[in-house]
């Protein structure tokens, strides 16, 4: 029988649900704790972070910012649903429902932003006690928080003070985001074991929040007069301290979404790279290829046509060098690709006697750009393999060039027992050209003809 789970939007939706009903059912019984909503909101990261495969670190990391980033925009949000929901059970419930939605819907763009579409790899075995572990010390960092917030030490349960004090001082803001950027960016805290990167995070934290809270507190740059007040430094250092670890985490996960998306895209392209090699491959060793080329070779013998036999075995000989010397090249001048597809195409020349020709329209100062190799071997032998090809209608393949565009063409002229097509090989050059320079290549059929534009680089 077959087993159905639940998809992650649903699984959203449901978090939110119970978050919202949790927020009421907390007011009703007048046991308002953000306990309950922080256990559920750990565990709606982990379990969309462990269905998409998601490593512990940014487990982690993505926590860090649902839960503060939670509980902040709380402070604010509501403020501003209260202003147009007038009740004060439905408008904590709206809030909490609406945050969750957000941090669902973040982790799950985190996860297709970094490459995953395949979440249900039933070989991927979680790190559990790493969850676990996690899980629990971000639980105990916010329920300290909570208490701290909440002592009679800091006087006022809101901190919104603080939090409208550090967005009024432009120059703390730039410092926070500027210096989290730069050492998430040169890569300090990725120096050295686990461990190290661990600490110096945490030391480079607080003291940059130590630097943006005298900023803050001091007005700076236009200064005050105010004397210094260790409570109210203390609180003012403990919001900014909060507000810094969501900034630091964002920029980290930013940072692994990039490096996992350039990590997959090198990964492709090797996978991609390796199956051209291995389509190139079988089509050096064509069975069908050398057969037909062996069978001209005779006839010339047999003809004792010395000559065109022993210019006839250069060119099949240059052909495999060709192919050879540039099996592990990306990219090839045109102007090597040209040479190659010229003996490649006398080689037809001598099958098809005076039913083939290929004509070149190629400004020279094209010569220097750059091609996939190969590619316009198998795109002419495309046209012959599909295409009627006799003296009676004779098939013209048209190699132009413009600007940044290869363009090869032919007249359609289908054989009555058409050959089957896969399309690999022009699905490989289409992902070649992708990997390599992400751009696109041109497939256009008509009813009388069949062109592909390749790009120059």
């Amino acid at each position: 029988m077959k087993q159905h789970s639940l998809s992650t939007p649903t699984i959203i939706h449901l978090f939110a649900m119970a978050h919202a009903a949790i927020a009421i059912l907390s007011r009703i019984a007048n046991y308002v704790d953000d306990v309950p909503l922080t256990i559920l909101t750990l565990t709606l990261v982990a379990v969309i972070s462990l269905r998409h495969h998601i490593q512990a670190e940014m487990i982690a990391v993505m926590a860090l910012v649902g839960t503060f980033a939670g509980y902040l925009l709380g402070s604010f949000g509501g403020e501003w649903v209260a202003l147009v929901v007038h009740n004060e059970l439905l408008a904590p419930a709206i809030t909490t429902a609406l945050l969750t939605e957000l941090l669902g819907w973040g982790v799950y763009a985190f996860a297709y932003l970094r490459g995953d579409k395949h979440p249900h790899q039933l070989s991927w075995s979680p790190p559990i006690p790493q969850i676990v572990l996690i899980v629990l010390a971000i639980l105990l960092f916010r329920i300290s928080y909570t208490l701290i917030f909440s002592s009679p030490y800091f006087m006022q349960s809101s901190i919104t003070t603080e939090l409208h004090h550090l967005l009024g001082n432009t120059v703390a803001i730039l410092l926070m985001l500027c210096g989290n950027m730069l050492f998430v960016s040169v890569r300090i805290g990725r120096i050295g074991r686990p461990e190290w990167r661990t600490i110096g995070a945490i030391i480079f934290t607080i003291g940059l929040s130590t630097l943006v809270t005298l900023l803050v507190y001091y007005d700076f740059p236009q200064g005050n007069d105010q004397y210094f007040s260790m409570p109210r430094f203390l609180r003012q250092y403990a919001v900014i301290l909060l507000c810094d670890i969501v900034v630091y985490a964002i920029f980290k996960l930013v940072s692994y979404v990039l490096i996992s998306r350039a990590e997959l895209h090198a990964e492709r392209g090797k996978k991609h790279q390796a199956q051209f090699r291995y389509n190139k491959l079988k089509m050096q060793i064509n069975p069908h290829f050398l057969f037909n080329s062996l069978n001209i070779l005779d006839y010339l013998v047999q003809e004792q046509e010395n000559d065109r036999a022993s210019a006839f075995i250069r060119k099949l000989a240059d052909c495999y060098r060709y192919m050879l010397k540039n099996e592990d090249e990306a990219l090839v001048p045109l102007q090597e690709e040209l040479t190659f597809a010229r003996k490649y195409g006398e080689l037809l020349q001598e099958r098809f006697a005076n039913g083939f020709v290929v004509r070149y329209e190629i400004p020279s100062e094209l010569y220097a750009r750059h091609i996939i190799p190969c590619a316009l071997q198998l795109l002419i032998e495309n046209a012959t393999k599909h295409n009627i090809v006799s003296p009676d209608q004779p098939l013209e393949v048209l190699i132009c060039g413009k600007e940044d565009r290869l363009t090869i063409s032919n007249r359609l002229q289908p054989r009555m027992s058409k050959q089957p097509s896969t399309g690999k090989g022009l699905k490989n050059i289409q992902q070649q050209y992708l990997d390599l320079a992400d751009r696109t290549v041109r497939i256009e059929q008509s009813e009388t003809e069949f062109i592909v534009e390749l790009p120059l680089l």
